[in-house]
């Protein structure tokens, strides 16, 4: 599907172009969430620093990657507080002792404070440092095929972390970046990996360790393997560019079990949408229930292909990648099942998307009320995760829908998109004001949609 008419083609073009300019003061001002969140969040930085590289701010990309990946959990590092957010810790905190820290070596922290970082859940967040590899290694492939940064060849036993950098080596010898933190990424790429507990390509994650931390999800979650499959992606295409072959191979097979793993177990005939496998433990029952973020793995398994309008491709491209293509009438059924499954269950009020399709029974550590936070709300930063995924399916005319959300009134006088959340009633909204991660996150999908517009 497209825009039906040039009038209507026009018409969302404006109004895109017209929230780019508007948005620009606001994705300028940090790389933290922004409102009341003064630390850095890896997964919201992920979508920030994607959004500053895009509006051309390169060194202040650089010298974040470096901030960020220097902060990666290490087996004895700077002090890890964990737990805030497991009911098997009683949702209270406690510091990591160097045995834990080991167990976590590899992983991104949730949050990184001054003097210390913290893993919110009783594990390390897969999607915080998945986001962080798909974002760097998409940023520095970028670097690459641009021209702006001549590929060298590096040392993946190079991960010691000892090197000291310095502002002034980043800005004249940007190859310095990729010797830093591509070792790490793989690290971090091990870690990821050793959360496949059953070896079914799934990665199983704790209650609470992804970004809606209230919701008690605990199990095979679609939106983290789509994570996993972004980092897999984006870091096996810039290892192509590395001549870094071996490497390459083996997140290649890694994303090919992932892609095998989440069409075998979590694609469900019945419901024409993926949906979460979850556990029971904690909430009492094992239960199924559509969530917006599911809408990222379409993303994810057309990343780096034909309909995917950012990616920097090169003439040879990962092997999973041309067989998706191959596969593209399967692919395509599915894909446009799942996105009218979540367009008729999850778009209420007059097509307000939610992230939930129906009103959660239990949540913690916050008992919250329906149309709360992550209970049967609208967010923008998802959003514009679902805008991405409908523009790679050729479905802009929905694309506009949302936009005009987006853009309309929470409240009375700020836009919607501003918001970290908003109340779908009474469209008030709610939390962090401005909330840079959505604001990107939609700059984002913009750009997706206007450069494959022309």
């Amino acid at each position: 599907m497209t825009v039906h008419t040039p009038e209507e083609a026009h018409s969302f073009s404006e109004m895109a172009k017209k929230f780019m300019e508007s948005t620009e003061q606001f994705v300028k001002e940090g790389v933290n969430p922004g409102g009341h969140y003064k630390a850095v969040w890896c997964r919201d930085a992920s979508y920030i620093l994607r959004d500053w590289f895009l509006s051309g701010r390169f060194e202040d990309v650089m010298q974040e990657i470096l901030f960020i990946w220097s902060h990666q959990i290490a087996g004895a590092g700077e002090r890890i507080i964990y737990g805030r957010g497991s009911p098997e810790t009683k949702y209270l905190s406690h510091i990591a002792s160097a045995k834990l820290q080991k167990d976590f070596s590899g992983a991104l922290p949730t949050t990184i404070f001054h003097g210390f970082s913290e893993v919110y859940g009783q594990n390390p967040d897969i999607d915080s440092t998945a986001l962080m590899i798909s974002a760097t290694s998409w940023i520095l492939d970028a670097y690459i095929k641009s021209g702006i940064l001549s590929a060298s060849t590096f040392s993946s036993s190079d991960a010691s972390g000892t090197r000291i950098l310095k502002v002034s080596s980043v800005v004249s010898n940007p190859s310095t970046v990729i010797d830093y933190v591509v070792p790490r990424m793989l690290q971090a790429v091990d870690y990821l990996a050793s959360r496949d507990i059953d070896g079914d390509g799934l990665l199983e994650q704790g209650h609470n360790e992804d970004w809606m931390d209230t919701i008690l999800r605990a199990g095979k979650v679609v939106y983290s393997q789509a994570c996993w499959l972004l980092a897999l992606s984006n870091l096996s295409s810039l290892l192509t560019e590395l001549k870094s072959t071996n490497e390459t191979d083996r997140l290649v097979g890694m994303a090919k079990k992932t892609i095998q793993g989440v069409e075998r177990h979590l694609w469900l005939e019945e419901e024409g949408t993926y949906l979460d496998r979850l556990e029971g433990h904690h909430i009492g029952e094992a239960y199924k229930t559509l969530t917006q973020d599911v809408s990222l793995y379409l993303t994810a398994v057309t990343e780096n292909t034909l309909r995917d309008s950012l990616s920097a491709r090169s003439e040879v491209k990962p092997s999973h990648q041309l067989e998706q293509e191959k596969e593209e009438p399967e692919l395509k059924v599915r894909a446009n099942s799942t996105l009218d499954a979540i367009k008729d269950r999850m778009w209420k009020n007059n097509n307000i998307p939610l992230v939930t399709e129906a009103e959660l029974r239990h949540t913690g550590p916050w008992v919250l009320d329906p149309n709360q936070y992550h209970n049967h709300t609208f967010w923008p930063w998802t959003t514009g995760m679902e805008m991405v995924a409908r523009s790679r399916f050729d479905r802009v005319d929905e694309c506009y829908s949302l936009l005009s959300m987006l853009v309309s009134k929470a409240g009375s006088e700020n836009l919607a998109a501003f918001y970290e959340w908003v109340h779908p009633v009474s469209l008030e909204g709610k939390g962090a004001f401005p909330f840079r991660t959505g604001i990107s996150a939609i700059r984002i999908a913009l750009t997706d949609i206007l450069t494959k517009s022309g």
